[in-house]
């Protein structure tokens, strides 16, 4: 999950110098994206009817005049629907966060990171379930651990600081871990550690390491057989309130650069993108829907004038940011499409 590599992060903070965007220019910016994003029959076939909701969430998880990164996550098979990751990375500091943000009941934490803003933060809203008031959290401390004890005390969560850190002690020196999260709304309400991944890797030894006994050989033979055509870029572990891992893991892949919509949709449409999520396709794990997704990626410039009668230009964009195959007791279970929709102004 790379919710928190602030690809629209380029300059720390230096957004309040300018002003920042209120929150209706945040919505509006928004809604182009959904709207592009959607067209040409995507909305039924992909997201289903939960569009409207997932402008309503957005607007509840804006917490500063920076526009966020924002993930819609959908999957390729069953119903259509949506969930919705919304973070923030170095650009949003205590000068510019809105007074009125509540960050679903986690205002201290929003706090402390906008005071601590070398390190990423956001919510994971669970649309396709029904929920709407309430998220899970994510922290990106990209490896200071320092960071975490902290912030989930302003989260009323320390209780999950010595299970995370046990798992993650026994990984960090060959599989690091960068981020934590929490889903209260979740049963068992699991603590999250994940990281990324470079190169070849050898799953067999982070489970080991991890103390990770759920899986099986099919799990590792499609595994090894998925990973001989993308390259994986994350894992992910639940953590139970007992300390103990549960049974689900999650594998991430990427096709191209988050920056370039234009290779996304060149590597689904006959590159290593269209290998993956065929063979995929072929497992019955997805259906045919993913093909509409190359031409829901774009990048998009337009001219904009400020009040006082500047001239600059905002950045739209959709490209794909990965694709997460959860397994559960060795079985994979699903496959969500992360999307990427990207503003800023230069």
């Amino acid at each position: 999950m790379n919710m928190y590599t602030a690809i629209t992060q380029t300059d720390n903070c230096s957004q309040k110098d300018r002003g920042g965007m209120e929150r209706k220019e945040l919505n509006n910016i928004f809604r182009i994206l959904l709207t592009l994003v959607s067209g040409e029959g995507r909305e039924e076939k992909l997201f289903g009817s939960q569009l409207s909701l997932v402008e309503e969430t957005f607007d509840r998880a804006l917490c500063g005049k920076v526009f966020p990164m924002v993930y819609l996550e959908i999957p390729l098979i069953g119903k259509p629907c949506c969930d919705l990751e919304v973070g923030y990375g170095e650009k949003l500091c205590s000068s510019n966060v809105f007074p009125e943000a509540k960050a679903f009941g986690y205002r201290k934490a929003l706090d402390y990171f906008a005071a601590n803003n070398n390190v990423g933060f956001g919510f994971s809203i669970d649309l396709s379930r029904g929920e709407t008031e309430r998220a899970g959290l994510y922290l990106q401390h990209r490896g200071n651990y320092k960071v975490i004890e902290p912030f989930l005390r302003a989260c009323g969560d320390e209780e999950r600081y010595q299970n995370y850190m046990n798992v993650s002690d026994r990984i960090r020196k060959s599989w690091p871990s960068s981020y934590i999260g929490f889903f209260p709304e979740r049963p068992g309400s699991p603590t999250r550690l994940g990281g990324y991944i470079t190169g070849n890797p050898d799953l067999m030894d982070l489970f080991k390491l991890s103390g990770f006994t759920s899986y099986g050989s099919d799990m590792m033979d499609l595994c090894r057989e998925l990973t001989a055509i993308c390259e994986p870029e994350d894992y992910q572990f639940d953590i139970r309130s007992d300390g103990t891992l549960s049974d689900e893991f999650g594998l991430s892949f990427s096709f191209a650069p988050q920056r370039s919509p234009k290779m996304g949709a060149e590597s689904l449409r006959s590159g290593k993108g269209a290998r993956f999520m065929t063979r995929l396709q072929e497992l019955k794990l997805i259906d045919d829907r993913w093909n509409m997704i190359p031409d829901a990626l774009f990048a998009r410039t337009f001219p904009l004038e400020s009040e006082n009668g500047n001239k600059q230009f905002i950045a739209l964009t959709v490209s794909i940011n990965m694709v997460k195959i959860k397994f559960k007791a060795g079985i994979p279970q699903g496959v969500k499409f992360y999307l990427a929709l990207v503003s800023y102004i230069h």
